[in-house]
């Protein structure tokens, strides 16, 4: 399970939830329980056992409807016959089986980089995972076994567009290899962003406070109706278990990937081929980091934006990417595609990569103050990102691959770069990233260039930056000087950041990637 953490008032917030959960119970019991009223401490009435019998088999239904589809996974890494050891040493995460040939949804962390996956049925069978397909940018992944002529069950998808904040959800998986956990809860909060995929992730999470811990990850949760409403994927805890929210892909986004890696192998989306910033971010960033990140043409047109004004500032545009293509220019303000307000990048990115190569999208944005609509055909992401790749690493000059599938350009002399923009911690910059007021002072990454080394080394916004090459930082001018001397392409250099997930060091080098 993926776990970040945060300030312990959550444990407060999660305290009154349980209050508010037993005060709905009830409510629901209504004249029911009020009839009781005149003796609190004698048994209940027939019409109050009647009343929660009726609570109790909604519950009850909707676990028997999806219980028999979860199965435990179980992995083993570098060739070795034996399972990896995990609490109590067992199984490291769950799943759920949505086709009857043999498919089962997981999380991507759960079985990446694994040599062996085994799947244990609820009614105790084992099944070697004969083939795996995987999503990263969306935490999904799919496993298929060979059920062997048995009869499998299978869950059902929800629509979890119709879920809102408040409705009754059930998590139901193996946590610390405790197979068959049902854990209930309410929905939270819809369309939460927690950066934990990173900067290229795909995140759109359903909030939750129904525990899930440890082993739950790739299980379903589920509304009262018996339908899976979504997929759990991380934590947020100030502990390391359950003490806080857990987070679920939602199943329009996960049955879309399912769908697309049980057919194609692979999830295909669709390609801007922009560059951006969201214009409510640039708003609340101090000028000597604007400067840094944009040029002062880019600036003279951000001056004359109207206030209020919402939408993603192009800072670049791919050159022959569909948005070249089709007439989209540095400095446009991309307010509406398809006619959705556009008010953050990752939004954007986000709708564009719902959408399949080829896909046609009409795209309103301002330029020199006056309103331009553009027609844009979508390209693949998938073959942009490869492109891309083949350039670093031609431009690097480190020998392709003989299957590498595109013809080597000629190397370029262009000196790679870090890729990061950053300024001193303020309080309320420590507020918007969980950190205390004794981390003022410190640098913090508030920007992050897409497919620089930065990026593919995943350092994200809102790390604090604690020392390169062994020298702790205490200013932006000392780190753009160490890193300026740095030897990227050779040397590389060694960065220690801290963040909610704790204290990493990573070498950077451009020749490594």
């Amino acid at each position: 399970m993926n776990m970040w953490t945060t300030d312990k008032k959550r444990s407060v917030n999660r305290l009154f939830l349980l209050t508010v959960k037993l005060f709905l119970v009830a409510v629901i019991c209504g004249a029911a329980i009020s009839s009781g009223a005149e003796n609190p401490a004698g048994p209940l009435s027939e019409s109050e056992k009647a009343a929660v019998s009726q609570i109790n088999n909604v519950f009850r239904r909707a676990v028997e409807q999806v219980s028999p589809a979860v199965v435990s996974i179980q992995v083993s890494k570098n060739g070795s016959d034996n399972i990896i050891p995990q609490e109590f040493n067992i199984g490291l995460g769950s799943g759920c089986i949505i086709d009857k040939r043999g498919y089962i949804i997981t999380n991507n962390h759960v079985v990446e980089d694994t040599d062996k996956v085994e799947v244990i049925l609820a009614d105790g069978k084992r099944f070697k995972a004969i083939e795996k397909m995987f999503d990263p940018a969306t935490d999904l992944a799919i496993i298929k076994i060979d059920p062997q002529g048995e009869e499998l069950p299978q869950a059902r998808f929800g629509d979890s567009d119709q879920l809102k904040v408040g409705d009754f959800v059930l998590a139901i998986g193996n946590p610390f290899g405790l197979d068959q956990t049902v854990t209930a809860g309410i929905v939270s909060y819809k369309g939460r962003e927690t950066r934990i995929l990173g900067q290229w992730g795909i995140e759109d999470f359903i909030q939750t406070d129904a525990d899930i811990n440890k082993g739950n990850s790739g299980g379903p949760l589920v509304n009262l109706y018996g339908e899976v409403v979504g997929i759990n994927s991380n934590i947020l805890t100030p502990t390391g278990i359950s003490a806080g929210y857990g987070f679920a892909v939602p199943s329009k986004m996960a049955r879309r990937v399912a769908n697309q890696l049980i057919e194609n192998k692979e999830v295909k989306r669709g390609w801007l081929g922009v560059r951006m910033i969201d214009l409510d971010g640039i708003e609340n960033m101090r000028p000597e980091l604007l400067e840094s990140i944009l040029t002062k043409k880019q600036l003279d047109v951000l001056i004359k934006i109207e206030d209020g004004t919402q939408g993603v500032f192009v800072t670049e545009v791919v050159k022959d990417s569909p948005a070249d293509k089709a007439g989209i220019k540095d400095s446009d303000l991309i307010t509406e595609i398809d006619k959705q307000k556009m008010e953050t990048s990752r939004k954007l990115r986000d709708y564009i990569a719902t959408l399949a190569p080829e896909t046609v999208i009409r795209c309103k944005l301002i330029r020199d103050n006056q309103l331009e609509n553009v027609t844009v055909t979508l390209g693949d992401r998938g073959v942009a990102r490869a492109e891309q790749e083949k350039k670093t690493v031609t431009r690097n000059n480190i020998p392709l691959p003989k299957n590498w599938p595109f013809a080597p350009e000629q190397p370029q002399t262009q000196k790679p770069k870090l890729g990061i923009g950053v300024e001193l911690l303020t309080e309320e910059s420590a507020r918007e990233y969980g950190y205390e007021n004794d981390d003022l002072g410190m640098v913090v990454i508030r920007y992050v260039e897409p497919d620089s080394l930065a990026d593919k080394f995943r350092l994200k916004i809102g790390d604090l930056i604690v020392s390169i090459e062994g020298k702790e930082i205490s200013s932006v001018e000392q780190l753009k000087e160490l890193v300026s001397k740095a030897d990227l392409e050779n040397e590389g250099l060694t960065i220690k950041i801290r963040n909610r997930q704790g204290i990493q060091e990573k070498t950077i080098v451009s020749s490594g990637i």
